[in-house]
């Protein structure tokens, strides 16, 4: 064993140690109080903690020594969280309403400069007019550390704050067949610049079919138009970095039980984005995903998926970049009160659309999950995991190698 690795496992024993002990004391000191609690109650509280030790936080390449940034960051890191909200999920003659929210306070232990609190929620109504007649009303925020893989300005801190609003409605035309439409508006913004990504807004309508059987398997169809408006920035013929674009995409969805014990779910969609000023920036494509789920037992699940995704992601070097991934996970619930699981990643990502005439970046991204729970009682968990992520890249160091260790305990009261 080499010695970075021998550090890596000493300091994740460590920084394990005291929560291990908090998390056993506090769960056997709540037994009276909990004993009565239900996580299917109409309203609950809940409570978490965890810790994860990091030994490349900033996804640097072997190459690099953090030492050489602004501020000096420490290359490996233990983050504290903590965390508390509640959800709601109450049932009115036939609606039904929805709400989860969670406050988490992160505490980085070396790199105190990124701690942050973020708040994430999500509601919804599920709303009946007629028996025939019915629909969604969401709207749900995230507020996240972007990750270092792609942000590289080592010594800010950029938390990205995702919103989504929806209406959707589904119209039982019977026989099986359903027409189905939406309203969604899409917001991002970053508390530091990144242009990569940038501050958006896009909203759209979408409006199809749907088509339903006997044994509830279905196929979809549908179309939608949106507008997207970047905030705040200049337009230049210099950086090609435009102030707006329009996107149309057609998407089909299906899902077919294959036996009692396994299914398909499958996406398979074209997309057409043009932006406002610069062609270059454009791009479509064909998009789509296809999942096997597997349940040979009560106790076991296993899933595989292959999927294509184009995401938009601008600089001098490119536009966009088309993700070809496999994913599997099995998962086994040992006993009613223990499950474990296990979950392997694999995408090719093609970077395309560059400025400046350059040789195109291609990644292969790879990430190993494996990770257990216990539940002492029905509304206590314990769980833990451990996780390696690698990049090989053909952009000078942008390689890395990334390894992290994590426990957790969660409440609901």
């Amino acid at each position: 064993m080499t010695r970075s690795k021998r550090e890596f496992y000493m300091t994740v024993g460590q920084a394990l140690k005291p929560l291990l002990g908090i998390t056993c004391l506090f769960s056997f000191s709540l037994l009276p109080q909990l004993a009565a609690a239900d996580e299917q109650d109409t309203f609950n509280f809940t409570a978490g903690a965890g810790i994860r030790f990091e030994d490349n936080l900033f996804r640097l390449s072997d190459a690099v020594s953090a030492s050489a940034f602004p501020g000096r960051p420490n290359r490996s890191d233990t983050i504290y969280t903590a965390k508390a909200g509640f959800k709601i999920d109450k049932v009115y003659s036939q609606q039904r309403f929805k709400v989860d929210l969670t406050a988490t306070e992160n505490k980085f232990q070396q790199n105190s400069f990124l701690d942050y609190t973020g708040l994430n929620y999500s509601a919804a109504w599920l709303w009946h007019l007629t028996p025939r007649i019915s629909g969604v009303l969401l709207a749900s925020q995230e507020q996240n550390l972007i990750n270092f893989a792609d942000f590289r300005s080592f010594g800010n801190k950029n938390i990205q704050t995702s919103e989504v609003k929806l209406f959707s409605i589904d119209g039982d035309l019977g026989g099986g067949w359903h027409a189905i439409g939406g309203i969604l508006d899409i917001r991002a913004r970053n508390s530091q610049q990144f242009t990569e990504v940038g501050d958006y807004v896009q909203q759209g309508v979408e409006l199809g079919g749907k088509y339903v059987s006997r044994a509830e398997n279905w196929v979809s169809l549908v179309r939608r138009e949106s507008n997207g408006e970047y905030s705040g920035r200049v337009v230049s013929p210099v950086t090609q970095l435009d102030s707006g674009f329009k996107q149309s995409d057609i998407e089909s969805k299906a899902y077919w039980k294959l036996t009692g014990k396994s299914r398909l779910d499958g996406m398979l969609g074209y997309v057409d984005r043009r932006h406002d000023n610069f062609g270059q920036r454009d791009y479509s494509g064909m998009v789509g995903k296809i999942q096997y789920t597997w349940e040979p037992t009560a106790k076991i699940d296993f899933k595989a998926s292959l999927s294509r995704n184009l995401f938009s992601f601008q600089n001098n070097f490119n536009s966009y970049y088309v993700a070809d991934t496999f994913s599997i996970g099995p998962s086994w619930e040992i006993t009613a009160k223990t499950r474990v699981w296990a979950r392997y990643d694999l995408s090719d990502r093609d970077y395309r659309g560059s400025i400046i005439q350059v040789t195109e970046r291609n990644d292969m991204v790879q990430s190993f999950l494996v990770g257990g729970e216990w539940k002492p009682l029905r509304t206590v968990t314990v769980g833990a995991a451990l996780q390696r992520d690698t990049r090989a890249s053909n952009f000078n160091r942008f390689d890395y190698e990334a390894n992290a260790a994590s426990i957790y305990a969660q409440l609901i009261f």
